[in-house]
């Protein structure tokens, strides 16, 4: 019987079963489209001819297919339901804490543990001291795979018993992401049109790192206690930097998407009347009406 069985051999599912077999771990793979398993048979893992074959193969599934519904296809196969019983199902595909949750009620009636997780990481990256792996599910479940699961990453969290709360952080941190992405490419358009190197750019944002570290953990604690109304700058005074963002974009004959974007977020929290509170006070607007804003805390994670 091998340590654990990867299911889904993508490009991340390639990188998690090389990182167990370069700890020594015995590990099985399977993947719709076997020709993905060749160059993980050569590197030393055990190819699978079937799901089925793979799920009995191993106490511990990690599937990581490209969205959660891909997982469920092959959990719910009549073959796999059958024998999944007593194995540990860690799921690491994309998804939504809905879907997480709803996984785990399933794994539960099949008598199986679960767990869910999502990974913050380049495939490159998995296996070495960079690679983060946020996990969610019951303390004691998370306790008894951790030694096997350190092998993917340096950094392995666990972020409490929920089991939807791994995918409700991604959301949180792709949320986060997405900005930064395009506000970088939209500042490194500014530069070409000005005849500036784009790279130049990068270093030059890079030695802010510090700065922004500071002010994502001091936005996370106002944030967190309500506390808008001391701010070093305000919301009216960045809308009005944004708004003229939107000016150099059309100076500049470039894209003004994102700046115009970002400017409606900030006017629409200066008509509601923030315009003089911190400029993490735009989570008011963003909050909309949802019943289900500013859950209580359910505890802590590092």
């Amino acid at each position: 019987m091998g340590d654990v069985t990867v299911i889904g051999l993508g490009a991340m599912g390639t990188a998690l079963a090389r990182a167990f077999l370069s700890a020594g771990k015995t590990t099985v793979v399977w993947n719709r489209t076997s020709a993905k398993a060749d160059v993980l048979r050569d590197a030393g893992a055990e190819v699978a001819l079937s799901a089925a074959e793979a799920v009995a193969a191993s106490p511990v599934l990690v599937m990581c297919l490209s969205d959660c519904a891909a997982t469920r296809s092959i959990l719910e196969d009549e073959a796999v339901a059958e024998i999944v019983a007593g194995r540990l199902v860690v799921q690491l595909a994309s998804g939504t804490s809905r879907e997480a949750r709803a996984m785990a009620a399933w794994a539960a009636k099949r008598g199986a543990d679960f767990l869910d997780g999502a990974i913050s990481a380049w495939p490159s990256q998995i296996g070495g001291a960079d690679a983060a792996i946020l996990i969610a599910g019951p303390e004691t479940t998370f306790t008894s795979a951790t030694a096997l699961l350190k092998a993917l990453a340096g950094s392995l969290v666990h972020v409490g018993p929920d089991v939807g709360h791994a995918k409700a952080l991604f959301g949180a941190a792709l949320a986060y992401y997405a900005a930064h992405w395009i506000g970088f490419s939209h500042g490194a358009v500014i530069c070409e049109a000005e005849g500036l190197d784009p790279a130049r750019f990068g270093e030059l944002m890079a030695g802010s790192a510090p700065f922004f570290a500071d002010d994502m953990r001091r936005m996370g604690r106002v944030i967190a206690t309500n506390s808008f109304s001391a701010p070093e700058s305000t919301i009216a005074s960045v809308r009005a930097d944004i708004a003229r963002l939107v000016e150099v974009s059309d100076d500049l004959e470039i894209g003004a998407d994102f700046p115009t974007f970002a400017a409606s977020v900030f006017q629409r929290a200066v008509d509601a009347g923030y315009g003089a509170e911190e400029h993490c006070a735009v989570t008011k607007v963003l909050r909309g009406t949802s019943p289900h804003q500013r859950r209580p805390v359910q505890g802590s994670f590092v």
